[in-house]
């Protein structure tokens, strides 16, 4: 009783799970979620109809074989049941001969008392057989005379041609964005969509406010490989291998990369708390007003006023 309890609960949560995933918002319930849900509900149920078909098989054949039993008595002869429906496709599959039958297949030969049969090789080795002989001679027609499937060498100059066209359309539906085209936009969904980007893949390295962990600050006015728009969006795009930076041309889309070189851009004099010293160039922007320049070499420690004195 308390197991049918458990089954019940159990069916009662795997039945409601669809409902309440898609009424709620909660990361918990998700669509996927749900088809997770609904597949295990589906297997439940499968197991229970195959306990049940069984269940009811079995007391078919006790009934049956207690039915045989008192007509056999009922007659004065010995019961011999019939075989089951199992035995039956067993037999079918492997051909072999009863054990009580084995004399009638038995060979002249023998070894240490061991005897040799008569055996037929199984049906299903030879369905396995046969059939991997129509598959052949279909594959080779098919592959080889026929052209009606492609070869392997085919399929991939195929698929890469289908994979053109998806990054052509890919291409035409966000404009030809590249480090030459590419210009700055505050747009507060542009920048928005290129902070998700920048938090995911750029904050290990500048941390999350751009300040400069393993990489360099990004909020102040000295660059390492030029701090324009379409220079910051080239060292994204190529990455700078000897300083460790990936290239992210692989990884974003065209459009991804300017999104995250205009929160980058965008970031300059937010200043934050514990940020890394200047490296590199200075890059004065058009329309910016610096009180005092300070350029810091890539290879050297010279401090250079704006004054130009040392």
């Amino acid at each position: 009783m308390k197991k049918s309890k458990y089954l019940y609960l159990f069916l009662g949560v795997m039945l409601s799970s669809p409902i309440m995933a898609q009424s709620t918002d909660g990361d918990l319930f998700t669509p996927e979620m749900a088809l997770y849900a609904v597949i295990g509900m589906v297997f439940v149920v499968g197991l229970i109809i195959l306990g049940v078909a069984y269940n009811v098989f079995h007391i078919i054949n006790t009934i049956i074989r207690n039915e045989g039993e008192k007509r056999a008595k009922a007659e004065g002869r010995e019961y011999v049941p019939e075989p089951s429906l199992y035995s039956k496709m067993i037999q079918s599959w492997t051909n072999t001969v009863p054990l009580e039958e084995e004399k009638s297949i038995e060979l002249d030969h023998e070894y240490d008392g061991i005897r040799e049969l008569d055996n037929h090789l199984p049906p299903w080795w030879l369905a396995l057989f046969y059939g991997s002989i129509v598959f052949g001679i279909i594959y080779i027609f098919g592959y080889h005379f026929a052209k009606i499937w492609p070869l392997q060498d085919e399929e991939y100059r195929i698929e890469e041609a289908q994979a053109a066209a998806v990054l052509a359309a890919n291409v035409a539906a966000e404009g030809t964005i590249d480090e030459s085209t590419v210009e700055y936009n505050d747009d507060p969904l542009f920048l928005a969509a290129g902070k998700g980007v920048y938090d995911q893949s750029c904050a290990t390295c500048h941390r999350l406010d751009g300040g400069g962990l393993v990489g360099p600050n990004l909020t102040d006015n000295a660059w390492l490989h030029g701090g324009d728009i379409k220079s910051i969006f080239k060292t994204v795009k190529f990455g700078v291998p000897v300083k460790g930076m990936a290239a992210w041309e692989k990884a974003l889309s065209p459009k991804q990369i300017s999104q995250v070189v205009s929160y980058i851009y965008s970031l300059n004099g937010s200043n934050p708390e514990g940020a890394k010293a200047a490296e590199g160039q200075i890059y004065e922007r058009e329309g910016a007003t610096v009180d005092a320049v300070v350029e810091v070499a890539v290879d050297s420690a010279e401090v250079v006023n704006t004054d130009g004195n040392e």
